[in-house]
């Protein structure tokens, strides 16, 4: 007997301990007031929904941000905000249903960050003002949402769900501005071909073989073309305006259409099947060139571009002649990285030069050579690569790694 209610006893203590604990963590609803838009977590109070009314960050346009344990039943009690909300931002992984903001209608920006337990995004085709939508990661089942915001001037995926694949609810979105597809499986761009306001385009390891549709796209200014599968690059000639390019990984058959971008800014490449430099002696307004493990030989044609300010050249097959760059008077960061260089002096009267990228660089007998150049702020090397003499003159600008 004696056992049992000692049993007992302990049974009911760890009860008692277990209810207690329980009280201790689970946290208590917050509000956080930021200059970003005020945060909410763990539950939304009728309290934080008055306080939300009269936020000051909410007052001047800041969105409400949802964090970690908002739950379904919190979302409607948003609904009386309608008439103040203009950005909502979602980030709690315990929603199931977004029902609820569908009453929100005067949104014109929603960011969900993670709702992967949400499975689908219907709601959100209430939202008929929508100027700015991000949406990462999550398992919806298709786009048809979108079909009513004509309004949408950026849009954004992060890792859509790999069933998705049409995009045709994007046709007729005249004012669209921004579009980002990152890493989505889609393979038709065509719905995109009319609007005719896109800057910037990203097709970022999606699985797009026809680049056709985006021949008519006269104000596109930035666009990524990042592993993407297609093999002809005739269409990107149509593209004078862009300033920005990124074509990594890319296996084009042939690269001449970058001759005609004669306004690009950046160029940046790596992985790819581009073996020639030729095409940047059009692009007079070149500021940025970036290529890794690139198949390329010459690289004088770097010369004709005055007004680069950044050269990274990592991993390169050629080997690269640094006279070749002493009349860039403006370059302020040279990277040389795992590739081969002769006549280091090339490039002693560049008087903006601010950063070095050294490391495994082959070529240099004395690495103090560059050492008097005036503005020099970063120097990196490998800690095993120079004797210490030659790096010591440096002091703390050199970064020796390991």
């Amino acid at each position: 007997m004696m056992v049992r209610k000692k049993s007992g006893i302990i049974f009911a203590l760890m009860a008692c301990i277990l209810l207690f604990a329980g009280s201790v963590w689970a946290a208590d609803p917050g509000y956080s007031k930021s200059s970003m838009g005020p945060k909410l977590t763990n539950g939304i109070t009728e309290e934080f929904v008055a306080m939300v009314r009269e936020d000051e960050a909410i007052q001047k346009g800041k969105p409400l941000r949802l964090g970690s344990g908002i739950k379904d039943g919190d979302l409607a009690k948003l609904a009386s905000l309608a008439d103040v909300l203009t950005g909502l931002e979602i980030e709690s992984t315990d929603l199931t249903d977004l029902s609820p903001i569908s009453s929100l209608t005067g949104l014109t920006y929603l960011k969900l960050d993670r709702l992967k337990e949400v499975k689908t995004l219907a709601p959100l085709g209430a939202l008929v003002n929508m100027k700015k939508l991000v949406i990462k990661q999550g398992e919806y089942s298709d786009l048809a949402f979108l079909r009513g915001m004509n309004d949408l001037e950026e849009l954004e995926f992060f890792m859509q769900p790999k069933t998705i694949k049409d995009i045709t609810s994007l046709q007729g979105k005249t004012k669209l501005k921004r579009l980002i597809f990152n890493g989505a499986p889609i393979t038709d761009i065509s719905p995109l071909a009319g609007l005719e306001a896109l800057e910037e385009l990203d097709l970022y390891m999606t699985k797009v073989e026809d680049l056709s549709p985006l021949a008519g796209l006269k104000n596109l200014k930035k666009l990524s073309l990042y592993s993407i599968p297609a093999k002809d690059m005739t269409p990107v000639g149509n593209l004078t305006g862009l300033q920005d390019i990124w074509i990594y990984a890319t296996k084009f058959e042939d690269y001449s259409p970058l001759a005609k971008l004669v306004n690009l800014e950046s160029l940046r490449g790596g992985l790819s099947k581009l073996d020639t430099l030729e095409y940047v002696a059009s692009m007079p307004k070149l500021k940025i060139v970036r290529m890794m493990s690139e198949d390329i030989i010459h690289f004088a044609p770097l010369a004709k571009c005055p007004d680069l300010e950044e050269i990274s050249l990592e991993n390169v097959t050629g080997v690269i002649d640094l006279t070749s760059f002493s009349s860039l008077a403006k370059l302020k960061s040279l990277n040389l990285q795992r590739s081969k260089i002769k006549n280091p002096e090339g490039i002693l009267g560049l008087e903006r030069l601010e950063k070095l990228y050294l490391q495994k660089t082959e070529g240099i007998a004395d690495f103090s050579v560059f050492k008097d150049l005036p503005r020099l702020k970063y120097i990196y090397v490998k800690g095993d690569q120079y004797p210490k003499e030659q790096i010591e003159p440096y002091g703390e600008k050199a970064k020796v790694e390991k």
